[in-house]
């Protein structure tokens, strides 16, 4: 006897009455259900592209394939997958996954794909999702059999449905008075993802709607310039006179490093102590330091450092800055020091097309840029340290110099993470001091040793001299160890000239400048004043006894109002003033 199953009429009956019964829950309830027709309406209509980008690709599938559940299947593993991925980077980088980084990584994947030798976890991890998804698929596609031409013509009408529906929305000489409907590919697409992004960043809050939103929005690597609107607040600095000798600077960009003492698990300990951390005195200033990254975005804190600008204001775009933004920069700082006479240096650790760095630099206005490729110190950069990187600039600069003052911008390594999660990782014999520690941060601790010493001896061969010198550093962000430990009791109260929240704590590294001056020509900063890493090229070149760019006189007065930078300041219209300012004013955007 042939066993009776339910007709596709029947079925669709029970579905309806499943959804109607929902909806009256949904609406009838003292406490509603969090889910149903209601709640799926709001959620299409909350995150529309996202939404139309998975209905899409569901019934493109099952058009072709003639399969419903391997439809389903497969486009249910790709979301999961890009929500986890976003979710992942939300704890390296602070800030969700974009469309718009899956196109910068792989505009340049053979450069990029080092990520993967210092992270390899984040390699398994996509490899083991890649290797998901075929499989589930796979399986799903040869376990259900293929449906006949009705159900596919019926998924082409759909899919038909959907791109006309976005088209109709969309085509506003078509008609007018139909509302502005977010659908991919339109530049009105943006404002839904911005809003999505924008509660991301103020709430913190990781639901995966509103990181798919924020994914399939963000297509576009292109930056947003601010407003131009008109003030009388800002002026150009003055034109002024180099001194007759001009110092040689050296700039260090350190490889994630902080104050360790920021950490609980440092309170008490005096391994954690260092004097790469003591502050201003004769011929020295020296701080903490606000940067705008966290985790890792070293590229970010270059180009802070190098234009003056937070890489933040530009949007998501900002994000991708050596690619998209280095060329069209006017007046970074060290094109400002070619105009006065200065022969400019780059020294980079890594590959020089690692995200597009020998390019940017070139716009940045570098002569000369040396990746470790350039610099016969091998290809293993995870075993390069400070100490042979300081070495080989001494030996560039007297090889280049043509009898000009040098600017020379070297960034470190040696502290770059994953630092170790397990104490037998670490060197051994290990000391008591450091194995009484977590891992990661005896790990950094025995790094930054290290690198304390190289700094100790390169400020030695490089101030002893008669003529003037400058030695600077900074650290470009805190490791991921650091952003995840628990923060040291009222470290900002005790620390800091100005109280910061707790959450900002992860943002603060450090940085010095040394001269061999007699008399530095800047005034030292107070004691624990908080300086924003977008101020520290004005402060270097007041520091250095140098000309003032036409923007650092702004700078100035933007400082004095907002201390701890433009994204934490309370006064929105200076900011906005001083910002169009210097991108409209003074052109140094085109």
């Amino acid at each position: 006897m042939k066993k009776r199953t339910f007709s596709g009429r029947a079925m669709a009956v029970a579905a309806a009455g499943v959804l109607l019964v929902t909806a009256v829950l949904e609406t009838a309830l003292n406490n509603p259900l969090g889910f149903g027709p209601f709640g799926l309406a709001w959620l299409v209509q909350t995150h529309p592209v996202s939404s139309w980008s998975a209905l899409a690709a569901v019934f493109l599938l099952m058009a072709a394939t003639g399969r419903l559940f391997f439809s389903v299947v497969a486009v249910g593993l790709l979301l999961s997958t890009i929500a986890l991925a976003s979710w992942t980077k939300i704890d390296y980088l602070g800030t969700p996954l974009t469309l718009a980084d899956v196109r910068f990584f792989v505009s340049n994947l053979a450069e990029n794909l080092v990520l993967f030798t210092a992270y390899p976890g984040l390699g398994l991890m996509l490899a083991g999702a890649i290797l998901l998804i075929l499989g589930a698929s796979a399986l799903a596609l040869r376990a259900e059999p293929r449906r006949g031409i009705r159900t596919r013509l019926v998924a082409f009408a759909t899919l038909a449905t959907l791109a006309g529906s976005a088209w109709m929305a969309n085509a506003n000489s078509l008609n007018a008075a139909l509302p502005d409907t977010a659908v991919l590919g339109d530049d009105r697409s943006v404002e839904n993802g911005f809003t999505q992004l924008h509660k991301f960043k103020v709430t913190g809050e990781r639901r995966i709607s509103d990181l798919l939103e924020i994914f399939f929005t963000d297509a576009s690597t292109q930056f947003l310039l601010p407003p131009q609107i008109s003030q009388t607040r800002f002026k150009a600095a003055a034109a002024a006179e180099p001194p007759a000798v001009m110092p040689d600077i050296f700039v260090v960009l350190e490889e994630s490093t902080f104050d360790p003492k920021i950490l609980q698990a440092c309170d008490g300990q005096a391994v954690c102590n260092s004097g790469l951390f003591e502050g201003s005195s004769a011929g020295r200033e020296a701080g903490p330091l606000f940067v705008h990254t966290t985790a890792g975005g070293t590229w970010l804190s270059e180009f802070t450092f190098l234009t003056g600008f937070d890489w933040r204001i530009f949007g998501p775009g900002g994000a991708h800055a050596p690619l998209n933004m280095a060329s069209h920069m006017q007046a970074p700082l060290p094109r400002h020091l070619q105009a006065l006479g200065y022969q400019t240096i780059a020294i980079y650790p890594v590959a020089g097309n690692f995200l597009n760095a020998r390019d940017a630099y070139r716009h940045y206005g570098f002569d000369h840029f040396l990746a470790i490729e350039d610099m016969d110190l091998g290809k293993d950069w995870q075993t390069l340290r400070d100490g042979q990187l300081f070495d080989k600039a001494l030996e560039v600069v007297e090889q280049k110099r043509d009898g000009k003052p040098v600017f020379v911008f070297l960034l470190t390594i040696r502290n770059h993470g994953p630092h170790a999660e397990n104490h037998a990782d670490l060197p051994q014999p290990e000391t008591p001091a450091l194995a009484a520690l977590p891992a990661p941060l005896a790990d950094y601790l025995h790094k930054q040793q290290d690198s304390e010493d190289a700094m100790t001896r390169l400020g030695k061969r490089w101030l002893a001299t008669e003529r003037p010198r400058v030695l600077a550093w900074f650290g470009d962000h805190q490791p991921l160890f650091a952003t995840k430990a628990r923060p040291a009791t009222d470290y900002a109260g005790s620390h800091l000239a100005r109280p910061v929240a707790d959450d900002q704590l992860r943002y603060l590294t450090w940085y010095a400048m040394t001269s061999n001056m007699p008399q530095a020509a800047a005034t030292p900063a107070p004691g624990g004043a908080v300086l924003d890493l977008a101020y520290l090229g004005t402060r270097l070149l007041a520091f250095s006894g140098l000309p003032p760019r036409a923007s650092d006189a702004a700078t100035g007065q933007i400082q004095a109002r907002c201390p701890h930078g433009i994204a934490l300041c309370s006064d929105a219209q200076a900011v906005r003033e001083y910002l169009s300012f210097r991108v409209w004013e003074l052109q140094e955007i085109r």
